[in-house]
């Protein structure tokens, strides 16, 4: 890294975290590079939630702002004057989404720049409480960066190595002394590869659900990027891969359960068409099936149609009805 960089103060601050990190047991560096970027997008959570919630602000009022440029079409003043006036009325910043990113950019590059060449050993402490990184890499604390880097490319050392990797090198690297030697490398390509694709069909789907159709340029975007991403780490080595595997996953969480969240809120309308009551579910065949309901009674007394007063069946004619008759006849 070429020095006097403006990202310098952000390379120490992520190499003096990686190796507090590293100090605490098991001494791991894949791990300490696992948590090391959870806390980076922990950090970074509030503001993409922020960008997020105003991108979703802004898709909500779309039609209205859609029937504003419409009406003033032929006035760009005045149409800057009523959106204006309509951001300010709904409490819209339309920046609020772009302006997170001035922020997260640099936290990204800062990391994705500590691991790259000259390598990590040039941004992490070389004494003090938290230089064990520093000597497990290096050999000890008075061995220079450069020299260390060469050290490093003769021989990986044991801190180095995670799950069968060996961070320093990329699959290119790997792939030099065969397939089966660079499994593990490819198993890590593979996943980036996977997360990149999922990320943009969660997109793809929640943008389904308002409705809107998928373009072709976006159908292009769902094969591409995902290869793109393998295209790019397939020459990083696996420190870097290992960090974009693990904060693609955390974006994968965080937009499932917590952005979809936030989009639920700012529609209501789609939130209570998806809490639609079930309806009842029917009975299964092996389900008890209700008791008959009884037969109705046959009614006492001497009713027209009565039945036998005492309790007969409805075939039998009645013995009063017969008399009855006679009566008539007299």
């Amino acid at each position: 890294m070429l020095a006097g960089s403006p990202f310098d103060p952000l390379y120490r601050a992520i190499g003096w975290l990686l190796a507090l990190l590293y100090s605490i047991p098991p001494h791991n560096l894949g791990i300490a590079i696992i948590v090391l970027t959870l806390i980076v997008m922990a950090v970074q959570f509030p503001l993409i939630a922020k960008q997020t919630r105003s991108m979703i602000q802004m898709q909500r009022v779309q039609p209205e702002i859609k029937k504003i440029q419409q009406k003033y079409k032929d006035d760009r003043a005045k149409q800057n004057e009523e959106l204006l006036k309509f951001y300010q009325e709904n409490k819209i910043n339309p920046l609020a989404g772009c302006l997170p990113l001035l922020l997260i950019l640099p936290i990204g590059i800062a990391v994705f720049g500590t691991f790259r060449d000259p390598g990590v050993q040039a941004h992490i402490p070389r004494t003090g409480t938290f230089n064990r990184l520093y000597v497990d890499l290096c050999g000890s604390a008075s061995t220079t960066p450069t020299a260390c880097k060469d050290a490093i490319k003769q021989h990986t050392p044991s801190a180095m190595h995670f799950l069968g990797l060996e961070l320093n090198l990329s699959t290119a690297d790997a792939l030099k002394d065969g397939v089966l030697h660079a499994l593990p490398w490819l198993i890590l390509l593979a996943f980036v590869v996977f997360t990149g694709w999922y990320q943009v069909r969660q997109t793809q789907a929640r943008q389904l659900r308002q409705g809107a159709p998928i373009n072709k340029q976006m159908q292009t975007i769902t094969r591409v990027m995902p290869l793109f991403f393998g295209f790019i780490s397939y020459r990083l080595n696996a420190a870097t891969t290992l960090y974009f595997v693990v904060s693609n996953g955390w974006r994968i969480g965080q937009q499932h359960f917590v952005l979809n969240k936030m989009y639920d809120e700012e529609h209501p309308g789609e939130a209570a068409k998806k809490a639609k009551p079930k309806p009842a579910i029917e009975a299964s065949e092996g389900d008890a099936k209700p008791p008959p309901a009884p037969p109705p009674q046959p009614r006492r007394g001497g009713g027209k149609s009565g039945g036998a007063s005492g309790g007969g069946t409805g075939n039998r004619p009645p013995a009063n009805a017969a008399r009855r008759k006679k009566k008539r006849k007299r």
